[in-house]
């Protein structure tokens, strides 16, 4: 991930705000998208556990139908 800001000493560039607060503003996108992948990855990982979840139940099943 590429970021770039122009420069901050001066108060211009990309992530300034209309305050000229780039630092934070900076900080609250690089938290945003930790936050993003942190979703992405339980979802995956949710989305893996249902699967094994379903791929037991379907073996037991063979084993031992129901009914």
């Amino acid at each position: 991930m590429v970021i770039n800001v122009t420069d901050t000493a001066t108060g211009e560039g990309p992530f300034v705000t209309s305050r000229g607060d780039t630092r934070t503003s900076l900080l609250l996108l690089l938290a945003t998208q930790e936050a993003r992948d942190i979703q992405r990855r339980a979802q995956e990982e949710a989305a893996i556990d249902a699967e094994d979840f379903w791929t037991q139940a379907e073996e037991a099943c063979a084993v031992d139908p129901i009914g």
